[in-house]
């Protein structure tokens, strides 16, 4: 077994990818796999992930008391703290770290859903230096991913000392903290302690009303109870406004509604300017000025978001942006607006009013020019934020199709949820829309606007009729709707005809044209085409419809026997994933992620990288059938080399899930799953087994791979003349390029002539079997599969000593491997249940619970020790040995060793 192909780019600088930031110089991140850790994440930049480190208000109040609860859990490994919007975590918490004019030191972050587990991880592995971990400030904690926490309890149990957290959030976090709270590690810090007392009340109101009477101030306090908020809200009314102090009385003796009366008090106390840049800005989550300036267009909007930022309450100037076109850091402040206060905004557009009819005016010149510059996607989010629904359905009708195709169809999906109505009146937005769902693999909602689309014969972009409903039939066909040969012929003829340049349709139907040739087998039309849908996504800057051709491109290269290029292809996919809004289809990536584990997995199964949270590839869509076969073959591959060759037997004999059936398989990937049954089956020592699919293959016209099967089962019946001529007859046959046929008849009749003396001549093909595989550094033949044979491992080290062998790197790698290592016949063969024991094994109502010294004991009966063997291995006494065995019998319903191994292989504990 030998190292796979790597496929990693090289890291040549000090920053991570850290997704949607970009380090100086450079226009994209790096692909998960980049060398760096253990986990292969690069180290971190400072400026990937602290340039956005809030700043001081100009009005701030020391909160004495929280900081001395600060400092009281600073010492420990995380602290939460846990308050509702408003109660003011953020800016008592900067109002710590920088008291006494300290230098900043921590790492402040927004969180987000873009901070995934590899992210999180980079920021992580950053801060734990040598002299002692770095603090990280986690602003809006509760928005982190769920595998990010899971990540983050990993670290806290195994690892607290790299660790010096603050996670502020809205409410409790879902890690596991009874133990690290016993042991000194966790602490947290609940609302109350944010509350303030009566002087900092005083001070809060006396700063944002300087006028005000001491009875006014008695009754804010009163009213507002100790939160942040409402006393300065309150502050401002009253001293913008001069409200009187019965004003004030009325908002303490106020339902529960009162502090929505006193924001809404407070908005229209703002100047003209700053309540039309809020109203304008609705959409943005974080704001620049270039921004404010460009939605409003008013040139003085930076001076607006200077004046509201003033307290921190109402907008918070949270660091300096790098500007996207020019990547330099730190030329533009970002800003924040608080909860409340958008929420208040969003009542707003949605009554309406002057000042509403006049921010929507604006917002649309600002958002003609967005499209102008192809952005679509963010325009179309911009007119949703100010309620202008009939425009933002007009901009779907025409950018809907960008949009998805970009990654962006969460905000078609959620337009769709929310305006109905709308978008069914208008054809035009309808394939949008379908795509959006077949992407998310909700095939009856896609399948239904599908529907509609043929029965009106419109699409939403005119003159590509054709097209649409050409796609769709690629579309379908992949679901087993409709002959595939048909739907690819309509749609090479559309090819011909149209102009690719005028249509947005073009490079979504020369993926799905490649996506159902890669099931049907032509893997020459697959990779023209998805080669075509790829450099048109990118030209384009269609970035998800990028990653899902190259991750379709990386199938076809894998099932070419190109297993080094399908590598490289789902890293590559990976890396645009992690550019694109949001980070693209979690399908798409769970197919990158399965190629990649399984060319490992052929490669060298000690290698393969070990899956992390939210990583898994058990999300391959049910619309794409081909790549659910390949996930199928890896699930029962990773079985295999974890030991358990029953569960990779029952996950190959179990059918693919609706909508394709196993009986629907093309015939290139019926013969890749026969020969892997004929692998099991070997291990098995199934002769009739083995039978059975030579006489499949023969009948799918595959004489090659039949050949091959007949060979095993030939070397079952230690028949080794006949086994080695039907390896040599079948080496000379045509192969498909998977399963790697010819490869694995010239490893396995190199065995068996060694074995028969034949030293020179099995050397020989055992060096052709190398030269052949060399590129592809395929590894599986050399597993060894031959019981008749000499051990793959010997050979191998024998032909290493020659001078002049074939494939040198190719066959150190593997040597290496081998090394101290049995054959794949020898170390899965004890563990798989013949057939005779799957028939007379006792059946159990529930399989047995084995203690872990029982384990032991019977894996030790499993590879033949006496009683005397197992004690000496177990440093314990043959008596001891003697009591643990007849409780294995007693839980197994046996009464000798024999029936013992049967009844544990067939219950799959061996």
């Amino acid at each position: 077994m030998g190292r796979g192909p790597s496929g990693h780019l090289q890291a040549d600088s000090p920053y991570v990818a850290v997704r949607g930031v970009a380090p100086p110089g450079e226009a994209a991140p790096r692909s998960p796999g980049t060398p760096g850790d253990a986990h292969g994440v690069p180290a971190i930049g400072r400026d990937d992930v602290a340039s956005a480190t809030p700043h001081l208000p100009r009005t701030l109040v020391p909160r004495r008391r929280y900081w001395a609860r600060l400092d009281r859990a600073a010492t420990q490994s995380v602290t939460v703290v846990i308050a509702p919007a408003g109660a003011g975590k953020s800016i008592g918490t900067i109002g710590w770290l920088r008291r006494d004019g300290r230098e900043p030191d921590e790492l402040w972050i927004h969180a987000d859903s873009t901070w995934d587990c590899e992210r999180f991880r980079a920021l992580l592995d950053f801060a734990a230096r040598a002299d002692g971990p770095r603090r990280i400030v986690v602003d809006d904690a509760h928005r982190l991913p769920s595998e990010s926490f899971r990540l983050l309890g990993e670290r806290l149990t195994h690892h607290p000392d790299t660790l010096r957290m603050l996670l502020l959030s809205r409410w409790d976090l879902p890690l596991a903290t009874l133990v690290p709270e016993l042991l000194g590690h966790y602490s947290a810090l609940r609302g109350d302690v944010l509350r303030t007392d009566d002087e900092e009340t005083a001070s809060l109101v006396r700063a944002h009303a300087p006028t005000a009477e001491s009875s006014a101030v008695e009754v804010i306090s009163t009213f507002a109870q100790g939160w942040c908020a409402p006393i300065v809200l309150t502050a401002r009314v009253l001293g913008a406004a001069q409200v009187s102090t019965d004003a004030v009385h009325r908002y303490a003796n106020a339902n529960a509604g009162g502090v929505d009366q006193v924001v809404n008090e407070v908005f229209a106390t703002l100047r003209p300017d700053e309540r039309h840049l809020l109203l304008c800005t609705a959409s943005e989550e974080i704001l620049t000025p270039r921004a404010a300036i460009h939605l409003t267009r008013d040139p003085r909007a930076g001076d607006a978001l200077d004046r509201l930022a003033a307290t921190g309450l109402l907008v918070l100037r949270i660091g300096d942006a790098a500007d996207s076109s020019s990547g330099n850091v730190g030329d533009e402040s970002r800003y924040m607006v608080h909860p409340l206060l958008r929420e208040v905004v969003r009542r707003r557009l949605l009554h309406g009013g002057v000042d509403v009819v006049r921010a929507q005016a604006t917002v649309s010149r600002a958002v003609a020019l967005d499209v102008s510059h192809g952005d679509g996607g963010r325009a179309f989010e911009r007119l949703v934020a100010v309620n202008e629904i009939g425009r933002a359905t007009e901009l779907l009708g025409n950018e809907g199709l960008r949009m998805v195709m970009r990654g962006e169809g969460h905000a078609v999906a959620d337009f769709v949820r929310c305006h109905p109505e709308e978008v069914h009146v208008d054809p035009r937005t309808w394939f949008a829309i379908a795509l959006d769902r077949w992407m998310e693999d909700d095939l009856e909602a896609a399948l239904g606007w599908m529907e509609l689309i043929v029965q009106d014969g419109a699409s939403n972009d005119p003159g590509s009729d054709d097209l649409a409903s050409v796609c769709i039939g690629l579309m379908r066909a992949r679901l087993g709707i409709g002959s595939p040969m048909e739907a690819l012929d309509a749609a090479q003829k559309v090819l011909t005809r149209v102009d690719p340049g005028r249509q947005q349709l073009w490079p979504q139907l020369l993926t799905e044209m490649g996506s159902l040739q890669n099931w049907v087998g032509d893997l020459d039309g697959a990779e023209a085409h998805l080669t075509r849908a790829v450099e048109c996504g990118q030209q384009r800057g269609l970035s998800q419809l990028a990653a899902e051709a190259t991750s379709q491109l990386a199938i076809t290269q894998m099932m070419a026997g190109r297993e080094a290029a399908a590598h490289q292809l789902a890293v590559e996919t990976l890396c645009i994933l992690d550019t694109t809004h949001g980070g693209g289809s979690r399908f798409t990536r769970a197919r990158a992620v399965m190629v990649r584990t399984l060319v490992q997995l052929w490669a060298a199964p000690g290698q393969v990288e070990s899956s992390e949270p939210g990583g898994a590839a058990e999300e391959v869509p049910a619309s794409d059938p081909c790549s659910r076969f390949w996930l199928r073959l890896c699930e029962a591959r990773r079985s295999l080399v974890d030991g358990t060759p029953a569960d990779a037997e029952r996950i190959l004999s179990t059918p693919l899930s609706a909508p394709v059936a196993q009986a629907q398989l093309p015939e290139h990937l019926q013969i890749v799953i026969l020969v892997e049954h004929a692998l099991l089956a070997t291990l098995a020592a199934d002769r009739d087994q083995l039978a059975s699919l030579e006489a499949r293959l023969a009948e799918l016209g595959s004489s090659g791979e039949a050949l091959f099967v007949r060979g095993l089962r030939h070397d079952l019946a230690g028949d080794r003349h006949a086994a080695a001529a039907d390896f040599e007859t079948a080496s000379e046959e045509q192969f498909r390029a998977q399963p790697p046929g010819r490869a694995l008849c010239l490893a396995s009749r190199a065995q068996l002539l060694n074995a028969a003396g034949q030293e020179e001549q099995s050397l020989r093909m055992l060096s052709e079997a190398l030269r052949i595989t060399e590129a592809r550094q395929i590894a599986v033949p050399f597993h060894g599969w031959i019981r008749q044979g000499t051990p793959m491992g010997h050979l191998l080290l024998r032909l290493r000593t020659l001078d002049g062998a074939a494939a040198r790197n190719w066959l150190d790698a593997l040597a290496s491997s081998a090394a101290g290592t049995s054959d794949a016949v020898a170390r899965f063969a004890p563990r798989t249940a013949t057939p005779r024991e799957r028939a007379v094994a006792t059946t159990t109502v529930v399989r047995p619970a084995l203690s872990p010294r029982e384990r032991d004991v019977l894996n030790e009966l499993a590879r033949g020790a006496t009683y005397a063997d197992i004690a000496a291995a177990l440093f314990v006494s043959e008596n001891t040995v003697k009591t643990h065995v007849s409780s294995l019998y007693g839980k197994l319903a046996v009464s000798r060793r024999s029936d013992a191994l049967a009844a544990a292989r067939s219950m799959n504990l061996l």
